[in-house]
């Protein structure tokens, strides 16, 4: 059938073309992406791929691009004929990416009708291939059509193009895309070519509703290099600048292997064990280029923390070794020509280019498929020779940080296993020994008990002999005439031991007894003993303070004077925490300086007992008040006032006895005393108000 100027004529049958058509492509992804590539051809600037998916069933899909455009015998002699080769029309250095004429195919893959537009040297024609209801003998046709007839989502921009080509093709059905595979539309196009290369851009927009606004966006590669752990690049620090400095590989319960690990990378200049990239087939030179990686882990969420760009689903999957030829996508997957069957064969992936595989100056290699390769051609076996030990040697990598990680988790397992048995025994040894010290108490409890017993029986004794002042200060003169400093130092030193005794029996009967029901009834003679005690304290630091003081039994005194003499005398530890601010002026009180001190120590003793840093005493001369504050507060006893009582106390290891003797001595000498908390202190207060 010949050609007119409203009919255009291929010279193949329909049923040639849809069988070629449906053997050269398997997916509407490489359909369109041949499409891409006649753009590409063309010398176009922008390369365009608009998808209205609003009806699926119905799509539409519209290719245009700023190319060259076609004429009326750009589409009877070129278009229409199946299976010219336009590289034999250029010159040897072209770099057109198609060979066998039989990319318009395509559009026959996709839809039974399509339309083409085409502006060239100033003229625009619109053409229609309608198969819908064609018998398979009738030889195809492009009729020709008004421009105006044509209905395009993208006319605005159209319209801008001086010369070009649009394909819009009709009523593809994609019902089986979800919404999710369309997602990764612009990485399934963006790996059909390499971007980098070509000196077209091209550009995607994607509408599912009806109303959505056509917006472009261009097609970039979305690669995950954070997430490889080593990679080969032929040639040094083409791709490596993209890696990171550290990896995460698995996770682990074990916090020490969750670390990142150093990244890897090797090029063919540093590693004799790889064939040379480069050389001559057949009196033919050749090249391989680009890079290979293998990823840390395809385990989502580790690869997705290494990269965010990391994408791994039922269309998408990143774990391909891309062949290109020309910048062409060749093989998708050539991992299924290498047969590499290791356990990390599905961690590499890479975009290698082998333009030999396509060079015009040998036989073609394509299979039918446009799709794939003849893996028995000798340039076939040659890439796959070099590749092999490449591939062979990242998964080595791999493996090896792997079997790094599990000897480390080994170790650590081992060093816990370790430590735990070694915690266990000492626990046994910890409860052996706690059961031993229980035993040495309970024999140093029955032997203070038999003590305290001992003693409260010689404390009766001593109750019922003569304690006055003047009996004391008897004594006073009898021990110190002889100026005898030896017996002075033993006499203190057999009080001290005395006192320290009873006092230790008593606290440890009080600890003993104070949660039992026994407690009430123990409570006197703990009581006699902390007074006991406490009184036996007092005497011994008067025989060291005696020179200083001049006292008369039950006399008046100046409390103020024989306070400022007391803290000058007790210890060092204790003094540096006492802040005298009574003053000078005279305060007189008839009073048992013995049961005074009683009354003091015990004050200053409790606030000690309570770690305070300072015990600050003053004295309210119009009030006539004398006040202990120390940092101790606040007082938790509620009311305030039960501080008094006995056995009432604050603290886990207190007795409740010193508070106690401080209000039964106060209320002997007619005094009233009671107890305040101001924020962080605790404050008790002895009021002579009775006095006159």
């Amino acid at each position: 059938m010949e050609n007119t100027d409203q009919q255009i004529y291929f010279n193949f049958s329909y049923y040639a073309l849809n069988l070629l058509g449906k053997q050269m492509y398997s997916t509407q992804w490489s359909a369109i992406s041949e499409l891409v590539a006649n753009g590409i051809d063309a010398g176009s600037e922008v390369v365009r791929v608009y998808i209205n998916r609003t009806i699926p069933e119905k799509s539409t899909i519209e290719i245009f691009d700023n190319g060259s455009g076609m004429d009326y015998d750009d589409l009877a002699n070129k278009y229409a004929y199946i299976g010219r080769d336009k590289r034999a029309e250029a010159d040897i250095n072209n770099t057109f990416m198609g060979r066998k004429g039989v990319g318009k195919l395509a559009a026959l893959y996709l839809s039974k009708k399509y339309y083409i537009l085409s502006k060239s040297q100033g003229i625009e024609s619109a053409w229609v291939l309608d198969s819908i209801n064609a018998k398979d003998s009738d030889v195809p046709r492009l009729e020709k059509l008004d421009t105006n007839s044509i209905t395009l989502d993208n006319k605005r921009l159209w319209s801008s193009y001086t010369k070009g080509t649009m394909i819009k093709l009709v009523d593809v059905d994609l019902r089986n895309f979800a919404s999710k595979k369309l997602v990764s539309l612009q990485q399934r196009i963006a790996n059909f070519y390499l971007l980098e290369n070509l000196n077209s851009k091209i550009e995607v927009a994607y509408v599912s509703q009806l109303g959505e606004k056509i917006s472009f966006s261009e097609v970039k590669k979305s690669i995950a290099f954070g997430n490889l752990y080593a990679i080969f690049e032929s040639n040094p620090g083409m791709i490596s600048n993209k890696l990171s400095d550290k990896v995460k590989i698995r996770d682990s319960e074990l916090k020490e292997l969750n670390d990142k690990r150093d990244t890897i990378i090797i090029n063919s200049e540093n590693n004799s064990s790889f064939f040379n990239l480069s050389g001559v087939f057949k009196n033919i030179p050749y090249e391989l280029k680009g890079w290979i990686g293998i990823h840390a882990s395809i385990s989502k969420d580790i690869a997705e923390l290494n990269d965010k760009k990391f994408i791994r689903n039922m269309v998408y999957n990143p774990n391909r070794l891309r062949l290109y030829v020309r910048n062409k996508l060749a093989v998708e997957n050539f991992l299924d020509i290498l047969k590499n069957s290791q356990a990390f064969a599905n961690y590499i992936e890479g975009e290698i280019s082998f333009d030999i595989l396509d060079d015009d100056r040998l036989p073609d290699i394509a299979t039918t498929s446009r799709e794939n390769i003849s893996d028995s051609d000798g340039r076939v076996t040659l890439l796959t020779n070099l590749l092999k030990p490449i591939v062979s040697r990242l998964i080595v990598e791999r493996v090896n940080i792997g079997t790094v990680l599990r000897n480390e988790e080994l170790n650590i397992l081992e060093n816990q296993r370790r430590i735990e048995e070694r915690k266990k025994e000492e626990e046994r040894l910890a409860k052996e020994k706690a059961i031993l010290e229980q035993e040495r108490e309970r024999v140093a409890r029955q032997e203070a008990e038999a003590a305290a017993t001992k003693l409260g029986e010689e404390n009766a004794k001593l109750e019922n002999e003569k304690t006055s002042l003047d009996l004391q200060n008897k004594m006073k003169d009898v021990l110190l005439s002889e100026q005898d400093t030896r017996r002075e130092k033993l006499l203190v030193h057999e009080l001290s031991v005395v006192s320290n005794v009873i006092d230790t029996a008593t606290n440890d009967m009080v600890s003993d007894f104070q949660k039992s029901d026994d407690f009430s009834r123990i409570s006197k003679y703990i009581y006699n003993f902390k007074y006991s005690t406490t009184k036996l304290d007092i005497i011994k630091n008067q025989f060291l303070r005696l020179n200083d003081y001049d006292i008369e039994g039950g006399a008046v005194i100046n409390i103020k004077g024989y306070l400022s003499s007391y803290f000058d005398n007790v210890p060092l530890n204790r003094r540096r925490r006492i802040k005298n601010n009574i003053g000078p002026k005279p305060f007189e009180a008839n009073v048992d300086v013995f049961e005074l001190g009683v009354l003091v120590d015990n004050i200053l003793q409790n606030a000690i007992d309570r770690d305070a840093n300072y015990i600050r005493v003053e004295f309210d001369d119009s009030l006539k008040q004398m006040s202990f504050i120390s940092d101790t507060g606040p007082i938790l006893v509620e009311p305030i006032d039960e501080i008094f009582k006995l056995g009432v106390t604050s603290r886990d290891d207190g007795t409740g006895v010193g508070l106690f003797l401080v209000h039964q001595i106060a209320t002997k000498f007619n005094w009233r005393v009671y107890a305040e908390s101001r924020g962080k202190e605790a404050v008790i207060v002895i009021d002579f108000g009775n006095i006159k």
